[in-house]
């Protein structure tokens, strides 16, 4: 009986890393899409960059694409607080409609990045794309605020719109967690905290892009894509290392930092998961929906050949966006 166990674990295992191995593959042949290699070169990513410059990337990279900074209508947007906390939150309804999905946004930025101009003209875009109600959680950063302040207070924000969405036109049977890079993170860290407190039912999907999963050096050392996009690629391993420092020093091995740690995943949400190729990141996401799958977890996911972290960079109609925006229109309409 021992003996068969082994086997059993080993077998399981063998295919994780197997289904590694296979997207790993499948991604790409290390061919950098010019419209990347080009962008990377406007922003001077090979260069040593301050938090500040690291926190105006996304405001610069709009203006590359032409997009003004606040393009949308200020009436799109009702700003409350919320919580104990006083959480400041962003409610977007462009189509100022009711009974509408829920999708709470914990966004991106290296756990540094505050929810800025450009992340919010993103938001409002998210709004109309799925046709919902987006709430955007301006959570606390770093340096000034360190771990656990993000988790809390996007934990706590999910608590409360679960029961108060509703008051706002959103429908939450229908409530989504959506998240790029830190903030991917953050959605997995959410949803796993809620399905320890018996809450991931109210959780009808987790959307993340570019998931940083394990943040150990152990993983930044032994990682494939770590070592093949250690440099020059927009996310860096140095970044990967100096975000730790000021995020969470010594936490690394923290389940609600590296999430990706978390052995048991069973009776978590559906899950929607994007890689690129050349993402130090990939190799995260790609173990990461394996384990999901393995517990039984639905999972649709693709890592994108010749892409950067969170598919940076790209003109707003490229082909990659709108089939990134399909899987995850696809993901809801059979989710709900």
């Amino acid at each position: 009986m021992q003996k068969t166990h082994f086997y059993i674990i080993f077998l399981g295992i063998m295919v994780l890393f197997s289904c590694q191995e296979l997207f790993a593959q499948s991604c790409g042949s290390r061919k950098l899409d010019p419209r990347i290699a080009e962008f990377l070169k406007m922003i001077g990513a090979n260069q040593d960059m301050t938090i500040e410059q690291y926190r105006s990337i996304p405001a610069e990279q709009l203006k590359l694409l032409g997009d003004p900074p606040i393009p949308y209508p200020l009436e799109d947007v009702q700003r409350i607080v919320i919580t104990a906390d006083s959480i400041p939150v962003l409610i977007f309804n462009p189509a100022h409609k009711q009974n509408l999905p829920i999708i709470i946004n914990y966004h991106p930025g290296g756990f540094f990045a505050t929810l800025h101009q450009g992340f919010q003209y993103q938001m409002w875009e998210e709004a109309k794309t799925y046709n919902a109600i987006v709430f955007a959680i301006d959570y606390r950063v770093a340096p000034e605020n360190k771990f656990p302040a993000a988790v809390n207070d996007c934990y706590n924000a999910f608590k409360w719109i679960a029961e108060h969405g509703s008051e706002f036109g959103g429908d939450t049977s229908r409530l989504v967690l959506k998240g790029e890079s830190a903030g991917a993170n953050l959605v997995a860290v959410v949803s796993q905290k809620a399905r320890n407190e018996g809450i991931s039912n109210k959780i009808k999907l987790q959307i993340m892009n570019g998931l940083p999963m394990n943040l150990s050096p152990q993983n930044m050392e032994s990682s494939a894509s770590y070592q093949e996009n250690e440099n020059g690629y927009f996310a860096t391993k140095a970044l990967s290392y100096f975000i730790v420092e000021i995020y969470a020093p010594n936490q690394y091995n923290n389940p609600e930092v590296s999430p990706g740690l978390t052995e048991d995943l069973k009776d978590l949400p559906p899950a929607v998961i994007i890689n690129a190729e050349f993402d130090p990141f990939r190799d995260d996401g790609i173990l990461y929906a394996a384990k999901l799958r393995n517990a039984g977890i639905k999972v649709w996911d693709k890592c994108f050949a010749g892409q950067i972290h969170m598919l940076s960079g790209l003109p707003p109609d490229a082909e990659e966006l709108k089939e990134y925006e399909n899987m995850v229109k696809t993901a809801m309409k059979e989710s709900f």
